[in-house]
């Protein structure tokens, strides 16, 4: 006999499943298409769990009590929904009737587990739901205790995929039946893939994926979907997804995706006081979501003793956004007050949250250090610490704090008995309430995890000895399912090139690096580079990114400074003005810059009223937002499609900048972004760790760590002794002028250094304190002598003379830029990734050395420079400029008006004069005048140039 490979075998499977699991099934004539119920089954539920209620009930309704308790339920259902009524059950008659018993936590209650068992799990295939004859049918609805929960329509890739499945459902289903309002969950299934919606609205409907991955993993002797039936659909993990998950949202039913309820249930499996947690995903994963439905779950979460694992959760977290959404998500499955509290007043909250024993907390990872004095007497306790964006301050300061806080860790006896005094033995008390943490668990979220946090937070790998993330939802599995584009798929480099010449007859020497970065700022300030790249930004954005998203589009300008913002946004303003287009920047940077005596901020560069920058640029006239650091990371704006980068980026801050766009919002279909200072191939080594699994590869060797310090005692410039007297006097809290005192003479003998030593010394210090801020809450013990020298030096450092030479900023005294180009010819192209996991190394307690500054002649620089920016105008080209300004100012008449007229006047007219001068060019060279006025851009760039050059050159005349 051959295998059956039909549709119906497939669903003949799944039914069996079911059925073998304590599901009843039952057929289409069961269904009443009137109240979308299958009546019987909720009767038998309310008579079998409740028959006291049900007594009373039909008591107070003698005739016909059955039908009048079904039409109370529909209406009940139609009201607030089925979520609502399964979680909250509803009162009639004065009685409360339960329509679902939820699995409890614990066994504390025997009862509970009882009730639980008395629930009617059901299936019906080939449901004619339809109210008339020959009416559609669907191919499977799940039921609990006779109310509908989910539809299923299946398709075998032997004949059909599931596209055709989503078809069936945008096409062929009435979004206005009922019975499609009143289920939680729509899936479209083939054997496959799975795909979900909670919301039918016909073509409109959106499908989100509901796989393991990209592609779902082969499973032996079954379906690659079987997932669903083995694993989402049997009870006690229905049961979970009806209590703990699932909430409606401003009407939407709010359903998790398989890695936000994979993950929950992986981190809940077997949470250990004690243990860290590392959770790699990537942007568009719901990781709000994600971080609320785990707060709740570790909150109700008890051991084999019946006893809360976590006495309570802190959420630790620099974004407003969440706070809100978390307090309404966990108020939707708890309906209970004071579950949450948002801290967002001042530390002082958060110690009086902490010492009530508030459920859970949100709050900012500072407000802890304010705080170590005031919950040190808090009784023992443990805590979950769920951090939201892990990043480099998880392994610092602050997080010592945190755990220095919350720790119920007390040095044991034959520890404290290394200590030589009462002052030893406090500093070992802190480093063991820091290192020994039994009573708290860090659940650490990032997208993009680096060697710090891996080790910090991620697990050992036992075959391999990397560190890998507990939970991994990817870049490349959230571009691959739709809820991220990929911000690399249309980039395009504009290489800038230049031409610097030497003014004076001098040839100083300068160091070379630092003449270049001086020379190169001077470039990307000068009036002319801001000019011409606002220019073609404003030139491209208006031909082409505004009719992007249906002419929603935004965009974002990234600077490489404070200084710069302020410059862009000015001459981003003068170009709108003059060229009369029908949008408004916004420029966002920290504090106050000085520019032409005027000094700057936000408050009045824009135009915002009393509104902040991300309300104010979500305005329709708002379209370009520049900015200065601020807003390169956690600004989430749908309609962002195009990004124009002046900045060098590499690392993580690309990974974090670029992924600004990755947003989707209906009709955005890409994005872009034009590169005015970066190689592809940077930008490319920058994601590839973090485009699937990021691992490191091994862990910090603490050996290096006595290296290091062995490394800084060999300089002689202090010794141990001083260290510890340093120490013992802070720890009496001496008053200032005598711990400075006790610097000074370590400061005299680093003076005395040559210039190589110093370097070296402040290099392996700065080494020092990084490293061992991470790793003294790593370390397997607690070492007096390197906490010591940890706290020493972090005062020495901030008294230690500056040594570098100064950026030489009189080189700017004797150079000029003679030219200035942008190649936009770059037609785009895609940076691609590469398949496998991205691994780092752990940090190195080594550094690369000194390196003596080589002093080359300005004249050398400048070749050099000229050599990487070179540019295509010929010196032909340059005295063709030259000789229309001559020309300029040898006329009478332009003259006249520009010695009689403020600038802005003479623009009007300036256009004129300005077309008479190229005409004549183009009887001599046709080759530049092609170059200009071919160039809508450049001719208009070089047009104002040569107006700033008359005015410039008739002010000194004068």
């Amino acid at each position: 006999m051959s295998s059956d490979t039909s549709e119906k075998g497939f669903q003949k499977d799944f039914i069996n499943y079911l059925t073998s699991t304590g599901y009843v099934k039952r057929t289409t004539k069961d269904y009443n298409v009137v109240s979308c119920l299958d009546v019987e089954l909720v009767l038998n539920f309310i008579h079998t769990t409740q028959p006291k209620a049900w007594k009373k009930f039909a008591k107070i309704n003698k005739s016909n009590p059955e039908v009048n308790f079904i039409k109370s339920l529909v209406r009940r259902i139609a009201k607030y929904g089925t979520i609502d009524v399964l979680r909250n059950g509803f009162r009639d008659a004065g009685t409360k009737f339960d329509l679902f018993y939820p699995m409890p936590n614990n066994s504390l209650n025997p009862e509970l587990k009882a009730k639980f068992n008395q629930n009617i799990f059901s299936v019906i295939d080939e449901l004619e739901y339809e109210n008339k004859d020959n009416g559609n049918r669907l191919d499977l609805v799940i039921f609990i205790n006779g109310i509908p929960i989910s539809t299923i329509e299946l398709k075998n890739t032997f004949s059909q995929g599931v596209e055709n499945a989503i078809k069936q459902y945008k096409k062929d289903r009435d979004p206005r039946e009922q019975l499609f309002k009143n289920c939680l969950v729509h899936f479209a299934m083939s054997n496959e893939k799975v795909y979900m919606a909670t919301k039918l609205d016909g073509a409109n409907t959106r499908f989100l994926p509901f796989n393991k991955g990209i592609e779902n993993p082969e499973v032996k002797d079954n379906y690659k979907t079987s997932y669903l039936y083995t694993e989402i659909l049997q009870k006690n993990q229905l049961s979970r997804l009806i209590n703990n998950f699932i909430f409606k949202e401003e009407d939407i039913v709010i359903f998790p995706r398989f890695h936000q309820l994979d993950c929950v249930n992986t981190l809940l499996n077997n949470p250990q006081p004690g243990n860290n947690y590392l959770i790699q995903h990537s942007a568009g994963s719901g990781k709000t979501k994600t971080i609320a439905w785990l707060a709740h779950g570790l909150l109700n979460k008890f051991d084999k003793n019946n006893k809360r694992i976590y006495d309570m959760v802190i959420v630790i977290s620099d974004r407003k956004v969440i706070d809100a959404q978390l307090q309404d998500q966990v108020k939707a499955i708890e309906r209970k007050q004071g579950v949450v509290e948002k801290i967002d007043q001042n530390s002082r909250q958060l110690a009086e949250a902490i010492k009530s024993g508030t459920n859970i907390v949100v709050t900012t990872i500072h407000k802890f250090s304010y705080i170590l004095d005031e919950i040190g007497d808090i009784e023992n306790r443990n805590y979950a610490i769920i951090v939201d964006e892990a990043h480099s301050s998880q392994t610092g300061s602050h997080a010592r704090h945190v755990r220095e806080g919350l720790t119920n860790a007390e040095a044991d006896d034959d520890i404290l008995d290394e200590a030589g005094d009462e002052f030893d033995e406090e500093l070992l008390k802190q480093m063991e309430k820091r290192r020994n943490t039994p009573n708290l668990s860090f659940f650490a979220f990032t997208a993009t995890p680096k060697a710090k946090t891996l080790e910090m937070f991620g697990y050992k790998d036992p075959s391999f000895g990397d560190f890998r993330p507990h939970h991994l939802y990817g870049m490349k599995q959230a571009i691959g399912e739709g809820f991220i584009l990929d911000v690399l798929e249309n980039y395009l480099t504009y290489p800038t090139y230049f031409k610097l010449v030497k003014t004076a007859s001098a040839d100083p020497e300068f160091s070379e690096d630092k003449a270049k970065k001086v020379l190169r700022r001077f470039v990307e300030l000068h009036p002319h580079a801001i000019a011409q790249k606002t220019s073609i930004i404003l030139d491209h954005f208006m031909n082409s990114t505004r009719h992007k998203i249906k002419d929603q589009a935004k965009a974002m300008l990234v600077t490489s400074g404070r200084k710069e913002a302020v410059l862009y946004k000015l001459e981003f303003d003068r170009q709108i003005k003059s060229k009369h287009l029908p949008i408004k920047t916004l420029a966002a940077f920290t504090g106050t810059i000085k520019q032409d005596t005027v000094e700057y901020t936000e408050a009045n560069i824009n135009d915002m009223g009393n509104k902040s920058i991300k309300e104010t640029f979500k305005g329709d006239d708002y379209k370009i937002l520049i900015v200065a650091n601020k807003f390169q990371t956690g600004f989430d704006e749908p309609l962002l499609q195009t990004m124009y980068v002046d900045k060098m980026l590499n690392g993580v801050a690309a990974v974090q900048t670029l992924s600004r766009l990755n947003r989707i919002a209906p009709h955005k279909n890409d994005t872009l972004v034009i590169d005015f200072v970066n190689d592809t191939s940077v930008i490319q080594k920058a994601f590839e760790p973090y485009y699937g699994e990021t691992t490191l590869e091994e862990e910090t060797d603490y050996h290096k760590l006595y290296e290091l310090q062995e490394n800084i005692y060999d300089f002689y410039i202090f010794d141990e002794s001083e260290v510890e007297n340093f120490f013992k006097e802070y720890s009496k809290g001496v008053l200032q002028a005598k711990l400075h005192n006790l610097l000074s003479e370590i400061i005299k003998r680093f003076r005395g250094r040559d210039k190589e030593d110093q370097v070296e010394f402040k290099k392996k210090i700065r080494r020092y304190q990084s490293i061992y801020s991470f790793m003294a809450q790593l370390l397997p013990f607690s070492d007096l002598s390197l906490e010591k020298l940890y706290i020493y030096l972090k005062f020495l450092s901030k008294v230690l003379p500056t040594i570098n030479n100064p950026l030489p900023f009189n080189v700017l005294e004797d150079v000029d830029m003679s030219s200035y180009k942008i190649d936009t010819r770059d037609e785009g192209s895609s940076i691609i990734l590469g398949e496998g996991e991205g691994t780092l190394k752990p940090l190195s307690p080594t550094d690369s050395g000194y390196k003596p500054e080589e002093q080359t002649r300005l004249s050398q620089i400048l070749k050099s420079l000229n050599e990487q920016f070179g540019t295509d105008f010929t010196e032909e080209d340059t005295l063709f400029v030259s000789q229309m300004t001559t020309n300029m100012l040898a006329n009478d008449d332009l003259m006249n008006k520009v010695h009689n007229n403020p600038k802005e006047n003479v623009a009007a007219i300036f256009d004129k004069f300005f077309m008479e001068e190229l005409v004549n060019i183009y009887q001599n060279n046709e080759s530049f005048y092609n170059k200009i006025n071919k160039n809508e851009g450049l001719k208009e760039r070089l047009r104002q140039d040569l107006l700033d050059l008359v005015y410039k050159e008739e002010g000194e005349c004068i």
